[in-house]
């Protein structure tokens, strides 16, 4: 998908797997903002309870993401199709994102110093009907 904001709203749900994360079930409710922006709210739920939580305002070239994990929100330019690179942050971060009409994945990618960037958890979800 080239334009995450055709992304149709609603809520979906799935499962999450990864090396950082481990596997856990997820939700994400998509809401339309404007006709160009979407909120987009993902809840990770693991043995232990809630593991994380994000939201993120989406438009056509860039993600704006809040997580308990930022100190503020941090912005993801679109570097190509679906993949989002983090504006500042102090490590690298990727989040790489797709919608086929049937499955959306959210991807995170990331590095500590020292490290090569590597996928680290994903999300694959399936809309609710």
């Amino acid at each position: 998908m080239v334009d995450l904001t055709a992304l149709p709203p609603g809520l979906y749900r799935g499962t999450v797997s990864g090396e950082e994360s481990g596997d856990c079930q997820c939700r994400i409710e998509v809401r339309r903002l404007t006709e160009h922006a979407l909120s987009l709210d993902y809840e990770a739920v693991g043995l232990d309870g809630l593991q994380h939580v994000e939201h993120t305002i989406v438009t056509s070239s860039a993600l704006h993401v809040t997580a308990g994990e930022f100190p503020d929100v941090v912005t993801f330019r679109m570097s190509a199709t679906g993949q989002y690179v983090a504006d500042g942050a102090p490590f690298p971060m990727e989040i790489h994102a797709g919608w086929d009409g049937g499955s959306l994945t959210w991807a995170w990618h990331w590095a500590v110093p020292g490290e090569d960037l590597r996928e680290k958890s994903r999300a694959t979800t399936r809309p609710v009907r």
